[in-house]
């Protein structure tokens, strides 16, 4: 619940810093910074993702085994301010492609970095079994955020609207990065078999998370800047939806990493718990969904109406892609992340080929489709 309510939060933030932007910056700009949030979490999915599931797992196996994990800090941080430094390099030709200046420009790759190390963070405290810790800085970077964004507008800085977020960040990173869990032993875990299952998780989540992500790239790319902000408006507040089934398979990896039976699905208990996510969640989204032409308009006065539609079929979307989360959890907490790869691989091919086909005819809602 506590690893929930941190996301969750930090989902709210988001959500606010783009309902702000487009209220006092307009369509054009809520396209352009939603566009590059999006960017910003494809990109982590090339790495910063991967790691922190790899560092939940291994580290809360290391902790349970009262192992050291110092060898496993010091491989996944040396590669986590390598990728850092070379992903958020690549973000900054794709943002100038889009048509962005300056400002957008640096605080999309500010963002790459920050949400990237945030991943990373994340996900080891969670092996360490501290989500108080995590929901506690979630929430205080989130109002950091939210407070520096306050200036932000009140100043009129309009190009920099992503350095708050890309702050919150960095501060939660710093605050929890991992520093070993204190024991003197050195940990059986080869650097081989970390960098595998991380590199088999690189391929599922990319191809998972990647094809929600991609669909507002698409919408930025294929799209005019007014259909492109619409739809924005409906892929912001079905982003945070998406977090929940993200949030519980955080804590179910480390949570079920020491359990022989932790990523079987013909375990009862299993079992039982994919069903009652799908059902629970399919209540919530629902809702979302029937509320959806109540409070889109209030949200965004410019976009709401004509972004319900949009919103209702991303609600079916995301429901769907949130519900295979949970299983692909279990079978990581097993160690089975090739499996989780290739069956992502197989979705995302289908997901892509679809929407480079009906793009072009149904506009963004071939993206959602």
């Amino acid at each position: 619940m506590l690893a929930t309510v941190g996301i969750g939060v930090q989902g709210v933030a988001k959500l606010l810093v783009t309902v702000v932007v487009g209220r006092v910056f307009g369509t054009e700009t809520l396209g352009q910074t939603t566009a590059l949030l999006s960017l910003s979490v494809f990109v982590a999915l090339l790495w910063p993702n991967a790691a922190g599931n790899t560092a939940s797992r291994f580290l809360a196996i290391a902790l349970r085994g009262r192992r050291s994990d110092a060898a496993v800090n010091r491989l996944l941080g040396v590669s986590m301010l390598v990728s850092s430094v070379v992903l958020a390099a690549v973000t900054v030709p794709i943002a100038v492609a889009w048509g962005n200046g300056p400002g957008m420009v640096l605080g999309g790759a500010a963002v790459v970095v920050g949400y990237g190390l945030y991943c990373y963070a994340r996900g080891a405290q969670l092996g360490y079994d501290r989500a108080p810790r995590v929901a506690l800085w979630d929430s205080v970077t989130s109002v950091l955020a939210l407070g520096l964004l306050v200036v932000a507008c009140v100043a009129r800085l309009e190009p920099f609207v992503l350095l708050p977020l890309a702050i919150g960040y960095t501060v939660f990173a710093i605050a929890c990065w991992p520093r070993g869990n204190g024991f003197a032993p050195a940990s059986r875990e080869s650097a081989a078999g970390v960098l595998g299952f991380a590199a088999w998780n690189v391929l599922a989540v990319v191809t998972s998370n990647g094809l929600l992500q991609l669909t507002m790239i698409s919408a930025q790319v294929t799209s005019s800047a007014h259909d492109a902000g619409v739809y924005a408006a409906a892929f912001t507040l079905a982003t945070p939806a998406s977090m929940l089934g993200q949030a519980l398979g955080q804590v179910l990896v480390p949570a079920f990493a020491h359990r022989t039976d932790g990523g079987s699905l013909r375990s009862r208990g299993a079992l039982l718990l994919v069903v009652g996510f799908a059902a629970a969640s399919a209540v919530v989204f629902g809702l979302v969904a029937l509320l959806a032409g109540w409070f889109l308009p209030i949200v965004y006065p410019a976009e709401g109406t004509a972004a319900v539609a949009d919103l209702r079929y991303l609600m079916v979307a995301v429901w769907v892609f949130t519900v295979g989360l949970v299983p692909a959890a279990l079978l990581l907490a097993a160690g089975r992340s090739r499996q989780v790869a290739l069956a992502s691989v197989a979705g995302f091919v289908v997901g892509a080929v679809l929407m480079a086909v009906l793009g072009p005819v149904a506009g963004v809602a071939g993206g959602t489709t």
